[in-house]
């Protein structure tokens, strides 16, 4: 099974508003993958976590329209974590903001650079936005997400 797969196949499984008393601090690199539903304004991924506090993973990211600006705020949303070993976390995202670091001229990739803080903790990473060229319009059949996390359990 993919590990996308794995991940949103356990996130399932429990609550997104789980807490866990805060002890010890964390940092791995988290790898995932847009889900549905999409929108212009809300993105919502899953993925694994792998580093001191192996886990899969679910955030849903609201910030303004990327189309408004090179960088926009990110406003809210929510994360969960569940670590291999059954540490749980989640709550709010608190802020952040997305930068355009590519356009993607001639329908090639964008990316974007993303900075996420949640209760606990902080995201730095990459989003990219596949695109491909389809009779003419270029459109958006995927979007990943890789990066840093700190946070604390």
């Amino acid at each position: 099974m993919r590990p996308v797969a794995v991940a949103v196949a356990l996130l399932v499984s429990f609550p997104l508003a789980a807490t866990a008393a805060a002890s010890s601090s964390y940092s791995d690199s988290f790898t995932g993958t847009e889900i549905i539903p999409v929108s212009s304004v809300r993105g919502t991924f899953v993925g694994v976590a792998r580093g001191e506090l192996p886990a899969v993973w679910r955030t849903q990211i609201v910030h303004q329209p990327l189309s408004s600006g090179p960088t926009v705020a990110v406003t809210g949303g929510t994360f969960s974590i569940l670590g291999r070993t059954g540490v749980k976390l989640g709550g709010a995202v608190t802020g952040g903001s997305v930068t355009v670091v590519n356009r993607g001229s001639h329908c090639t990739n964008q990316t974007y650079g993303v900075t996420v803080k949640f209760n606990g903790g902080t995201f730095d990473g990459t989003l990219t936005h596949h695109r491909r060229s389809i009779l003419g319009n270029c459109l958006i059949y995927a979007a990943t997400i890789t990066g840093r996390g700190s946070f604390a359990a």
